[in-house]
């Protein structure tokens, strides 16, 4: 039953993908455009297919400057944390070059972790460690790499860096704060005595909150350290308990591994009412929909009319029901 429940749901969306596709032939496209679609279609679907056989994986992407030398520290300190991460049972992706994404690849082994590399005109060669393995991807567009970066990862770090570095990490607060992206942690990280990340924080945070460009519960989007152990215990108790969400009809399922007693939901229904729409925080039927990636995990269920325009207050209420 479940296998034809898939395969109903699957049907019907290539079924759309072709009518799009038909409605297409009769409109004025130019071949550009129609190669840009083509290339698009064709990387995102190979990409899937590598990444398919790891989705009970949970990944880290590491973000960082190219121009990283093995002798500077925060080489080390990529290299360090990619080792951590490994050894709580995580992979990790890179963009596949030099700098930073050596130190993180080298860390944890190419076993490990993928390589997204970007085709570039002065040709970008995929560092040494995962160079030749299957899980490295050559990309034509930046914009289907960097859905991949934020789509296959369930957490972030970002290391110092250049423009890259920088659209990487505006563009993920972005998807954050406007909910196109899931809730997952977004830790900047440099080494000890390091102004980079200080310097960042006074402009870009500190700036926007005080001109009300940001709110403040902003804020909450993002963790700052020197530490690569600080860094993946931030991952790891980010994942305690919250499993994932999913939007049902006009509700937000959130799951998890165990629920807060009925007195302590109560409590946090009261803290977090800026959040709902109307009613409580309460628990739901697990199976409320079809979800078969998930039916062998034991999760529980809560449910609440989210107002869908605070995601930073949003992230401190799974942080709360972290502490379960």
């Amino acid at each position: 039953m479940e296998n034809f429940r898939k395969n109903l749901t699957h049907q019907a969306l290539y079924e759309s993908i072709e009518k799009t596709l038909q409605r297409m032939r009769g409109q004025k496209v130019s071949r550009s455009d129609l190669k840009i679609i083509n290339s698009a279609i064709k990387e995102l679907g190979y990409t899937f297919k590598i990444f398919a056989s790891y989705r009970d994986k949970r990944k880290v992407t590491v973000f960082g400057s190219s121009r990283s030398i093995s002798s500077d520290a925060n080489f080390a300190l990529a290299r360090q944390f990619a080792k951590e991460i490994v050894r709580q049972g995580y992979m990790v992706v890179t963009g596949a070059g030099g700098g930073i994404m050596h130190a993180a690849q080298e860390g944890a082994g190419s076993a490990k972790s993928f390589g997204l590399n970007i085709r570039l005109p002065f040709e970008q060669m995929a560092n040494p460690i995962i160079r030749g393995d299957t899980k490295l991807i050559n990309f034509k567009y930046f914009f289907t790499r960097k859905l991949t970066m934020v789509k296959e990862s369930d957490a972030l770090v970002l290391f110092p860096g250049g423009f890259g570095t920088q659209d990487e990490l505006f563009e993920t607060l972005t998807l954050l704060q406007t909910g196109k992206s899931t809730p997952k942690p977004v830790i900047c990280i440099e080494e000890k005595g390091g102004g980079y990340w200080k310097d960042w924080a006074r402009f870009n945070l500190r700036l926007l909150t005080r001109q009300k460009l940001i709110s403040e519960e902003d804020r909450h989007l993002i963790c700052f350290t020197d530490n690569a152990e600080s860094a993946v215990s931030h991952i790891i108790n980010f994942y305690h308990n919250y499993h994932s969400i999913r939007y049902y009809d006009r509700w937000l399922l959130i799951r998890l591994k165990r629920l807060p007693s009925k007195r302590e939901l109560r409590k946090i229904t009261d803290r977090f009412r800026n959040i709902l729409r109307s009613g409580t925080i309460h628990p739901s039927p697990t199976h409320l929909i079809y979800d078969p990636e998930l039916k062998n995990l034991n999760l529980k269920t809560l449910k609440l009319k989210f107002t869908q325009n605070r995601f930073g207050i949003l992230r401190k209420l799974i942080d709360t029901l972290n502490q379960y």
